[in-house]
């Protein structure tokens, strides 16, 4: 009953939303993420100091400008330093270089790599769904698994929208803030390795089709900041004209989380997925431009 009527309250929320955005903004509405503050705001009085909610929460709508006005490349990379600062010294006193650079190294591929997921209706749903199912079904931590299950009311309600092309998009905001969502939750998890198995196991594709792109198009000589459709979601798109581009973030995480199962925690476990991954991507790639 709680389930839905929570979806009822998000979706009119949601409607008012696009309806707000449209009588104002001359473009697709985006940015609906930012809306996700609502459900959080409990779990950040309960997790995090004052202070750092404070932060969290005022940068992520300094980067909502972004999906207003659009905002300089530079400054967006600033906010996402900033922000997986904050949560590594939130969690880890000892200043190590390493481990900061590795943190906001990550932090940094995951923000981009969720925009970059965010060009075909559903797409970014069903990652988004896929990583928070397993955040509620692995966790033991009922803050991290009631967030979560806002969350995953919250994505089924936008979907709901997201169906028809180009009438909603998530936004660079709403990337940024749930990057941040997914970064305390793993921090609060680390010692979890079923729970973080699993998320490297869903995650790995999505980064690695976006640093196969990024190396192909330096190899093409190609502006980096200009917009493109190399994704392999986005090439099913256009190919198939059909939701069959919601298939890679599915079958992906789902044959890595079952390899997964072989494996311990480690470095070889992720080198594995790595290599595993790119082959088939690749091998993806060429299936799709010979035959389809």
């Amino acid at each position: 009953m709680f389930s839905l009527l929570t979806i009822c309250l998000f979706l009119i929320i949601i409607f008012l939303y696009i309806k707000i955005w449209n009588k104002f903004i001359h473009k697709v509405p985006t940015g609906i993420g930012i809306l996700l503050t609502i459900p959080c705001f409990f779990y950040f009085d309960q997790n995090l100091d004052y202070i750092i909610s404070i932060l969290v929460i005022s940068f992520t709508f300094i980067y909502f400008l972004d999906d207003l006005v659009e905002i300089n490349f530079l400054w967006r990379i600033i906010l996402q330093i900033s922000a997986s600062l904050i949560i590594y010294f939130h969690f880890i006193t000892e200043t190590n270089l390493i481990f900061i650079l590795i943190n906001t190294l990550i932090f940094l591929m995951l923000v981009n790599t969720l925009n970059f997921q965010d060009g075909e209706d559903l797409n970014i749903s069903i990652l988004l769904i896929i990583i928070f199912s397993n955040f509620y079904f692995n966790t033991n931590n009922k803050f991290t698994q009631n967030t979560s299950e806002l969350i995953l009311l919250f994505l089924i309600s936008f979907s709901f929208f997201n169906f028809k092309k180009k009438f909603l998009y998530f936004g660079d905001s709403s990337c940024y803030f749930i990057s941040i969502i997914i970064f305390l939750f793993v921090y609060s998890e680390l010692k979890n390795e079923i729970l973080i198995k699993s998320l490297i196991s869903i995650v790995i594709f999505p980064i690695i089709d976006v640093i196969y792109v990024v190396i192909y198009r330096i190899f093409k000589k190609e502006n980096l900041l200009s917009r493109n459709y190399l994704h392999l979601y986005q090439i099913i798109a256009k190919k198939t004209n059909s939701k069959l581009y919601i298939l890679p973030n599915i079958l992906f995480p789902l044959l890595n989380i079952f390899i997964s199962s072989y494996f311990s925690l480690g470095t070889f476990f992720i080198v594995f997925l790595v290599i595993s991954n790119t082959f088939i991507l690749i091998i993806t790639h060429l299936i799709l431009k010979k035959f389809i």
